[in-house]
């Protein structure tokens, strides 16, 4: 067999076609397209060579760091963004070691995590320099201040609270990133040697502002921990211990005196057991302040740019999406259009709404079939081929034209039927609902226009009416509660209008014992038979006990009554809620009761009780002047 590389390929064109042929000037072409690929190709062999030998100019010449200028030291550590990195490199030598500076601390704090706060280096340096800001800690060197951000074991060595005797090494910092009172402390050393301060304590009162600083380093809950002195005789942690803080509570009575004491023992602390005189000391923690406030800035406004920039390209990527999707959605709309341009129900078929502000759901169909059937191809419009289109929207132009030839909706089904149920379905159906509000119903599916096309008009009437809000209750209480045929007037529209207020109360209560299939629950016909069956029986009950309790001697009194209510409703439409009664557990005059069952079961004394909160205080129970029907 001969394979498929041998098989002799067919002529593209015909033999005529090569009469005009020019030979010399398909040479020209071809020998213009080789010039300009050569020179392309010389063009990038000399710019790689030029690379090759300035990267080969500086091969084998190497500096060390510390031979560079200290300002070029300087700005090459100050890219550190990470603490750990820092004091690396810091602590290799004397010569990086007097280089360290506050800022280029601080800095490396904070811009090692600009995205959150709350975690790692910022927040210790956060808790650290909110000491700083109330100017109650010993001012750390940038040296301290780089070994509290990387502390891995409490600073108080032998006097640790949790060192270990075997292996003479004091306790492990616990992962939370903490600097009790600006001291690297373990969580033993934090419970034993911090004392709460109490909510009455003059140092509660005290400023928390530039202006007015506390000086007093809290930590969490009121707690305050003693200052520490190292082995080099340094002093670290809060400027006023414990100690001092008590003597002043317990020696003046005035606020005024316990803050000017409080400023001595802090000159006190400063002049005697600090590196910084007052005035040096104040200037340098301004210094600090503001150098941590400017990078808090800069990160802030870098992470706010940053995210927006992000944003932008998110929007800009989704709107390229809505775009495309877009365009596929409107020619399978078109197509859709073009197809049902002879269909008698096109307008109701093709009734849609565009949301050009959400990618998912660009095109929504009002139908519910239609849209069932177009669901996967609007969602995933790149699918959508002509063949897929043209078949569904067949389907959907057939199902439409079985509703015209059958002319479902003049209901003639039920036009002239006998039943009353089938009479206020009828009623309800040309009054009240209209083909658009049908075929929006979730329940007008596949399985409605099957009994349509079966010849069972009532029974697919009743599948989409349950998908109507309210329809089959508006139903019942049409059939149940109809005017006489000699009464017009006034009083018989407001009594016609209690009896089916009631009515629809009776049905709320009892369909959901009548509910099949998952939800959205719905009835079929036996299922509906049976439920206005038991509703109609229900709601001869519910009307007898109603009608009783309104005429009762005890209800007259309660009318005559001269108590003065809220001035929303009167005490005949107080009573009248009886025809509307809640059928949920409800809290009034300090007893629950379900409003509902005291009717049924004729309680008229509760109900009489419960409707005399309704007039002195209609908001508290959620009562409107509509349910209270006249």
């Amino acid at each position: 067999m001969t394979s498929r590389t041998l098989r002799k390929r067919q002529r593209a064109g015909a033999f005529s076609d090569d009469i005009d042929f020019d030979l010399e000037e398909l040479l020209n072409v071809h020998e213009e397209t080789g010039i300009a690929y050569r020179a392309e190709r010389d063009a990038k062999r000399a710019k790689d060579e030029e690379q090759a030998e300035y990267a080969d100019a500086f091969s084998g010449y190497e500096i060390a760091l510390t031979d560079l200028p200290a300002l070029c030291i300087e700005r090459i550590m100050g890219f550190l963004d990470s603490p750990k990195d820092l004091y690396n490199v810091a602590f290799s030598s004397k010569l990086l070691m007097n280089i360290v500076t506050p800022d280029m601390v601080i800095r490396s704090a904070v811009f090692n995590n600009m995205k959150r706060k709350d975690v790692g280096y910022r927040k210790t340096i956060a808790e650290i320099m909110q000491h700083v800001s109330s100017r109650s800690i010993h001012l750390p060197s940038p040296h301290r201040l780089l070994r509290l951000l990387n502390a891995k074991t409490c600073e108080r060595g032998e006097k640790c609270f949790g060192k270990n005797l075997n292996t003479g090494k004091s306790m492990t910092l616990s992962g939370t990133h903490h600097r009790t009172c600006g001291m690297a402390l373990c969580d033993n050393c934090i419970k034993f040697n911090s004392t709460k301060i109490s909510y009455n304590h003059f140092a509660n009162d005290l400023g928390g502002d530039d202006d007015k600083p506390s000086r007093v380093a809290f930590a969490s809950w009121r707690t305050l921990t003693n200052p520490h002195q190292d082995d080099n005789g340094e002093w670290h942690g809060p400027l006023v211990g414990v100690l001092e803080l008590q003597q002043i509570q317990n020696s003046y009575s005035e606020q005024d005196e316990k803050v000017e004491a409080l400023s001595g023992f802090v000159q006190k602390a400063l002049t005697e057991n600090s590196n910084h005189c007052p005035s040096h000391y104040e200037e340098k923690a301004t210094a600090y302040t503001e150098i941590y406030e400017a990078a808090e800035k800069e990160a802030d406004d870098y992470q706010e740019k940053k995210e927006k920039e992000q944003m932008q390209r998110c929007d800009e990527s989704r709107q390229e999406r809505i775009t495309k999707r877009l365009t596929k959605l409107r020619s399978v709309h078109a197509q859709m259009v073009d197809i049902l341009k002879d269909c008698p129900m096109k307008d109701l078929a093709m009734e849609c709404s565009w949301n050009e502000e959400s990618e998912r759901n660009l095109l929504k169909f009002e139908c519910a079939f239609v849209q069932s059937t177009m669901s996967d191809l609007l969602s995933a419009p790149s699918y959508a081929t002509k063949g897929t289109v043209s078949t569904r929207t067949e389907t959907i132009k057939q199902k439409f034209n079985i509703l015209q030839e059958k002319d479902f909706f003049s209901h003639a089904s039920i036009a002239n039927s006998s039943n009353r149920f089938r009479k206020a379905m009828y009623e309800y159906c040309v009054n009240n609902l209209t083909p658009e509000k049908l075929l929006k119903s979730s329940r007008a599916d596949a399985t409605f226009f099957q009994l349509v096309e079966e010849n069972k008009p009532t029974r697919a009437l009743v599948r989409a009416l349950n998908g109507v809000e309210k329809a089959l209750e508006d139903i019942f209480s049409l059939s149940v509660a109809r005017p006489n045929d000699n009464e017009q007037d006034a009083i018989a529209e407001a009594r016609v209008a209690r009896y089916r207020k009631l009515a629809t109360v009776v049905w709320q209560k009892k369909k959901a014992d009548f509910r099949s299939g998952p939800y959205p629950y719905m009835m079929d016909m036996q299922n509906l038979k049976e439920c206005y069956t038991a509703c109609i029986e229900e709601f001869r009950i519910m009307k007898k006990n109603a009608k009783d309790y309104i005429a009762s001697a005890d209800s007259r009194a309660f009318l005559r009554r001269e108590a003065e209510g809220a001035g929303i409703i009167s005490r005949q439409e107080a009573l009248n809620l009886v025809f509307a009664p809640k059928i949920y557990r409800e809290w009034v005059a300090g007893n629950s009761r379900i409003p509902y069952d005291d009717v049924r079961n004729r309680r008229f004394n509760n109900l009489r009780s419960m409707h005399e909160q309704y007039f002195r205080s209609p908001n508290r129970y959620s009562i409107r002047r509509e349910d209270a029907l006249a």
